[in-house]
């Protein structure tokens, strides 16, 4: 079935002028600003360390800034975290938490502002009118490298979803050196606790989405929300966060069903924590370089020392192309994700995966050895010939990089989820914004968030949105609220959209037509899946 997103019902797409003049100055106000005014009436809610205040903005309730762990702070500083400390007056969430502590990089979206170490917040939005049964749960993990990136931006916290009937979080969790340091010196020395993660080094950041979840299992009813419908939903490296909680033991129970946008984890090897995985260094080795960095004076206290140092410290001595992200450490992820996935040991929930057909964005932000050209040089020209015939130049790097980082590994982890029996639904994003057409070649990698969270006024000039634009944001914000609310996509008036099949590749492709495609990129795809899949089995 076909059906062109000018098609689509724009009454049903587009917002009414009402609903947008009442929520654009909400939506438009720089992340950090309070976006109401106090009132004696603003909504109140009691969770399990005290109450809490909110507002209102128009027909959402907002809560904002809500501690769901202690401050990873002092002795807590590279440890997992801890439960949160009570309060016993009232206590504002109308304000977000700061942002966590994270470099200064070019590549940065947003203004940095009121950075700290004491940052695991979350921010709940409910519908102010509650029905009878509690509602779905959706649940923002933010991307960013897993070294940049904040869940306190307007463009994560509009109304468009919760106004559908879900109550959406979004969560902050420690980033950079701060989130996943693994260093065996900061191991917890106390025999007692071998058999918790209380002792674990590293992957700080992943544990953090944890106790988000816990405190949603624990909270969520006094929001509206249902503990035993939670989705994660995230983008980029929030999407490699959902993956790895997918294989996770800590999360298992804690959501029932999974959304990934343009991950890149399945095949590709993570750092191990002694040794080499792909062409990570060991973790270890990595922490142990940047500690070196620090010029502490010699000690045998080494765990002690670092805690000491101020948050500036240790940011100065993260260099340029420093990177600490997730590691196999044998318990929080207890082997390479692709092997987990590849034995069906991941949690078995109805997902959804996809990608942008110009994730190769990226990558030409990045550059150096992320570059798409240098991916590019990884396929022998043979195979360029044969598998991209009529692409050349620049689109030839794009379109090798798309499907190298990107791609091959969304379709990987689908087949292995399908494999185990579980319903899977796979995407293609080729719709492209009205006002880039001009200037870029195709979607770019974090285009789908505005679309998919329903704030394109939050992020661009509204004369530039044009009624195919909302339509689109419609049908994805529809379907992704959809799926939240009974683990299926599908719902009378939206374009079919039928579960994956490897046999089949098929293939949901959202661009100025809505079609279900049968072996989309087939070719492709199984040439990378060969080989990523050698690089794989040199982990087991």
């Amino acid at each position: 079935m076909t059906i062109t997103a000018t098609e689509m019902s724009l009454g049903k797409a587009t917002l009414g002028a009402v609903a947008v003049v009442a929520t654009l100055a909400l939506m438009l106000m720089p992340a950090g600003c309070a976006q109401f005014s106090t009132a004696p009436t603003d909504p109140l809610v009691t969770i399990d360390t005290g109450q809490l205040r909110g507002a209102r903005a128009e027909d959402v309730l907002v809560f904002r800034g809500i501690p769901y762990a202690a401050p990873p702070t002092g002795e807590l500083r590279w440890r997992p975290p801890q439960p949160p400390v009570a309060w016993t007056r009232i206590r504002s969430a109308q304000d977000y938490g700061p942002m966590c502590s994270q470099p200064r990089s070019a590549m940065l979206w947003f203004e940095l502002i009121d950075l700290s170490e004491d940052c695991l917040t979350l921010n709940v939005q409910t519908p102010d009118s509650r029905p009878a049964e509690p509602l779905p749960v959706m649940v923002w993990i933010h991307g960013g490298g897993f070294s940049q990136g904040t869940a306190n931006l307007a463009s994560l916290n509009g109304a468009s979803i919760p106004r559908k009937g879900v109550v959406l979080v979004t969560v902050n969790y420690r980033l950079a050196v701060f989130g996943f340091l693994a260093h065996p010196s900061l191991a917890i020395a106390d025999a007692s606790i071998d058999d918790s993660i209380d002792d674990t080094v590293g992957n700080y950041g992943l544990l953090d989405n944890v106790a988000a979840l816990e405190w949603v299992q624990r909270n969520i009813s006094a929001f509206g929300g249902d503990p035993t419908r939670v989705t994660i939903f995230g983008e980029s490296a929030g999407a490699d966060v959902v993956n790895y909680l997918m294989v996770m033991p800590a999360s298992r129970g804690l959501f029932q069903q999974a959304i990934s946008q343009s991950s890149s984890v399945g095949m590709a090897p993570a750092p191990r924590l002694d040794r080499r995985a792909g062409f990570n260094a060991p973790a270890e080795q990595i922490a142990n370089s940047y500690i070196a960095n620090l010029d502490l004076p010699d000690t045998a206290d080494l765990s002690t020392a670092l805690r000491v140092l101020s948050t500036d410290e240790l940011l100065a001595a993260m260099g340029e192309r420093d990177r600490f992200t997730p590691v196999v450490d044998g318990r929080v992820l207890p082997d390479q994700p692709g092997l987990l996935f590849a034995a069906g040991l991941q949690h078995k929930v109805p997902y959804i995966t996809g990608s942008n057909n110009w994730e190769a964005s990226l990558g030409r932000q990045i550059g150096g050895g992320f570059a798409p050209a240098f991916a590019a040089k990884l396929v022998p020209a043979a195979d360029k010939t044969r598998l991209y015939p009529e692409l050349q130049g620049e689109q030839l790097d794009d379109a090798i990089f798309g499907d190298l980082v990107i791609l091959s590994h969304s379709r990987f982890v689908a087949n292995q989820i399908r494999a185990a029996g579980v319903p899977v639904y796979s995407y293609y994003m080729t719709y492209v914004a009205s006002d880039r057409r001009q200037r870029q070649p195709g979607v770019a990698h974090t285009d789908d968030i505005a679309f998919v969270m329903g704030t394109l006024d939050a992020e661009k000039d509204l004369a530039a949105i044009t009624p195919q634009d909302r339509a689109v944001s419609q049908l994805l914000t529809d379907y992704w609220v959809q799926f939240a609310r009974t683990g299926n996509p599908n719902a009378p008036g939206l374009p079919e959209w039928p579960v994956y099949e490897p046999s089949l590749s098929r293939v949901l492709e959202i661009g100025d037509e809505v079609i279900v495609r049968d072996g989309l990129l087939t070719e492709r795809m199984d040439y990378h899946l060969v080989r990523g899949q050698a690089l794989l089995d040199k982990e087991r």
